[in-house]
């Protein structure tokens, strides 16, 4: 009969010890990600932060088309598709540009002349730098990412930094968003078609869920502008002659202004 504390006594406490670590590496699984939110939850989001914003008036500094130098610029924007941009100088406006009733307006003070067109991407390129039609701008500036009709259901993944990937197929491509795990912020999108990248943007600086930083490029032209928001006023009425274009002796073609 072994003593206690003997030798086969302690290779029985060895095994119950083997057991009890094997049971805890057993119960003790690796901590799995929460599960992403469904695509058409997070799409379902951007709809309705795109319906509870109508309208827009702030001050902001932009980063394009003008030699790379920052401007400081007065925003107004009403959907459907109407919007006003001053810009201005330390001396005061030096330029205004407006969106209604379909018809692009470019005003330079002084002169005693305005510019007028349709609003087509390549005139619109002179507000924000990139080629955009006047709907997508208006919904740029109101903080959302174009709206598109899918051609299918979409598809939902979660990259190696935890956000959630949807992508959205369309009738010529794709668009793509990602969205920040955790507060489902919507941080990027990019559309693509058959000859690549046509549209890129990314939102940053969230307060009250509306992106006070907008960037905006169109990889094909390596074309692109920065918007950073410095007053905000939400959802403000507007009155339509806010979009109207001053009033001038003489009105030229907007393909005769310079600048573009």
């Amino acid at each position: 009969m072994s003593p206690v504390g003997g030798p086969r006594c302690a290779g029985c406490l060895a095994v119950a010890m083997l057991l009890a670590v094997s049971g805890c590496a057993l119960v003790r699984r690796p901590l799995l990600p929460p599960p992403p939110l469904a695509a058409q939850e997070l799409l379902a989001q951007v709809e309705a932060r795109r319906a509870a914003t109508q309208s827009l008036r702030a001050r902001s500094r932009v980063k394009a088309g003008f030699g790379g130098m920052w401007t400081r610029q007065a925003v107004l924007v009403r959907r459907p598709a109407e919007i006003r941009i001053d810009v201005l100088s330390p001396f005061g406006l030096a330029f205004a540009v407006g969106v209604a009733a379909e018809r692009l307006w470019l005003f330079p003070p002084g002169e005693g002349v305005r510019f007028e067109g349709t609003p087509r991407p390549e005139l619109l390129a002179r507000l924000v730098g990139v080629p955009v039609a006047i709907e997508d701008l208006v919904d740029i500036l109101l903080g959302v990412p174009p709206m598109r009709v899918a051609a299918g259901s979409p598809t939902a993944s979660v990259t190696a930094d935890g956000d959630a990937e949807i992508v959205v197929p369309l009738a010529d491509g794709y668009q793509t968003l990602w969205f920040a795990a955790g507060s489902g912020d919507l941080r990027r999108m990019e559309e693509w078609t058959a000859g690549g990248a046509v549209l890129r943007l990314t939102f940053g600086d969230y307060r009250d869920g509306f992106p006070w930083l907008v960037e905006i490029a169109a990889p094909g032209l390596g074309q692109g502008a920065t918007l950073a928001y410095d007053t905000v006023e939400r959802n403000v009425a507007l009155d339509a002659r806010l979009f109207e274009p001053p009033e001038v002796p003489r009105v030229l073609p907007l393909d005769a202004a310079g600048g573009g």
